[in-house]
């Protein structure tokens, strides 16, 4: 629904308690119902004081009796959050102060608003990009240093900048086409067709470029569902706790400690892993551990990454021999640990080549030292490239929507560069320069469908 022209009201600090609480007003209306809540101690109106600085008063509840004293901001447009004028109301942060000026608000003129609408208009105002205003969403859900680094880097305009870079381009070729198109008694040349044919290479270089970040953005935005997995007792749990930082899985030396799987979502290896630590894999007639077996198998083949343990003060069992085989046949990424290296290494040469065969990488290391955690990192950093990224300073996207768009650009330019090699006509080639651009431009929410921008901001939390 288009409520553009509409004043909204929101409170944009989380609910509960706190030292203060922020209810955002933005709208046309915006600073005509902030007077009618709030009386400066200057005894002048707020629309007789200067924007952007804080006003000290009364604010009124519903009724028109003082419920609270706080803080009054004025923000006029275009020069606000959402390009339109707004106020934010900074009071007491407690549950019942805060729903009261909320109410009051409301009683003032203003209607609620809805997920991410404050964001929304920010957009549609021009104020930010649609990747900027997806990355806003994603900044608030931050709890992991990448992932705050990824939306801030994404706030700040990486994405918008690379995107539109490659969007020029297209448009200084699509100038060229179309002038040859409306004239064409002034022969391109071969020269002019090599020239086109190289900005369309370079533009098609650029976006297989942003491609090629979405692993890493995919793995840190959504996380990489990851099993830890061996027989029981080589130090799964030991690993498992090693990665989560604090002591999440009982470890002792009875074998079979663990039943059941555990699950913690951290930050390791520069993304964010979905982990988690199953039931040693072996032959038991006891039900309840074999019900832990079968959900160890289970979460194997559903991983997005898999870390194998064996121990390495052992000759490879019966039972490892059945994992190895079990993991050839598993398509994702799979890390395989030489534990207990400390304890003197028995595993043999052959045995270790068994298990490289079948996994991605393998490395030696042992529990108890932190060391063992930063070969870990390492062997994951290098999987999902997270190690070769600036995610502060460099474009990277993390969506499935923009990938797809960058994508259908890929397609398009691929057929372009094609048909330009191949001698087809000038209108051809144009006609998929003019798709890309498109894609391009969707990608980054020009031109974008009104439903698909109402369900991503739908995503967004009330007060943003």
């Amino acid at each position: 629904m288009n409520r553009i022209g509409t004043t909204i009201a929101a409170v944009s600090t989380p609910r509960g308690r706190g030292g203060i609480a922020v209810i955002r007003i933005s709208g046309p209306d915006a600073v005509r119902v902030a007077e009618g809540m709030f009386i400066p101690k200057s005894g002048k109106k707020l629309s007789e004081i200067s924007p952007r600085k804080a006003v000290f008063g009364s604010i009124l509840d519903s009724t028109g009796e003082v419920c609270d004293e706080g803080m009054v901001t004025v923000f006029l447009s275009p020069a606000s959050f959402t390009g339109e004028d707004s106020v934010e109301i900074a009071c007491h942060g407690g549950v019942a102060v805060t729903q009261e000026v909320y109410l009051s608000a409301l009683a003032h003129g203003a209607t609620a608003a809805g997920p991410g609408e404050f964001t929304r208009r920010a957009f549609i105002n021009g104020k930010m990009s649609l990747t900027e205003a997806e990355a806003v969403g994603l900044l608030i859900d931050a709890d992991t240093k990448e992932r705050m680094q990824l939306s801030g880097g994404a706030v700040r305009g990486n994405v918008t900048r690379a995107i539109s870079e490659i969007s020029e381009g297209l448009l200084d070729t699509m100038t060229a086409l179309y002038a040859a198109i409306d004239y064409p008694e002034e022969d391109v040349g071969d020269e002019g067709e090599r020239e086109i044919g190289g900005t369309l290479q370079r533009s098609l270089d650029k976006v297989n470029s942003l491609l090629g970040t979405y692993k890493v953005g995919k793995a840190i935005s959504e996380g990489v569902k990851c099993v830890i997995c061996g027989r029981p007792n080589v130090g799964k749990s030991s690993l498992f706790n090693l990665m989560t930082g604090e002591e999440s899985a009982i470890v002792t030396q009875i074998a079979g400690t663990t039943r059941d799987i555990l699950r913690e979502t951290v930050s390791f290896g520069g993304v964010t892993l979905r982990l988690s630590d199953t039931a040693g894999i072996h032959e038991s007639d006891d039900t309840v551990e074999k019900m832990g077996i079968d959900r160890a198998e289970s979460e194997i083949e559903k991983s997005e990454l898999v870390i194998a343990v064996f121990d390495g003060s052992e000759p490879l069992t019966d039972e490892d021999k059945s994992l190895i085989s079990k993991l050839s046949t598993v398509t994702a990424p799979k890390i395989g640990v030489i534990n207990k290296a400390d304890m003197g290494c028995v595993i043999t040469e052959d045995e270790i080549s068994a298990i490289s065969a079948v996994c991605t990488v393998v490395i030696r290391t042992s529990a108890g030292e932190i060391t063992d955690g930063s070969q870990l990192e390492s062997a994951i950093s290098q999987l999902f490239g997270s190690d070769k990224i600036d995610l502060r300073h460099e474009a990277v996207i993390w969506d499935v929507r923009q990938r797809e768009q960058l994508e259908h650009a890929r397609i398009s330019l691929e057929k372009a560069v094609m048909a330009i090699e191949c001698g087809d006509p000038i209108d051809c080639v144009c006609t998929l320069a003019e798709e890309a651009m498109c894609a391009l431009n969707e990608t980054d929410g020009r031109g974008i469908e009104q439903h698909i921008v109402a369900e991503i901001f739908a995503r967004f939390c009330v007060g943003k």
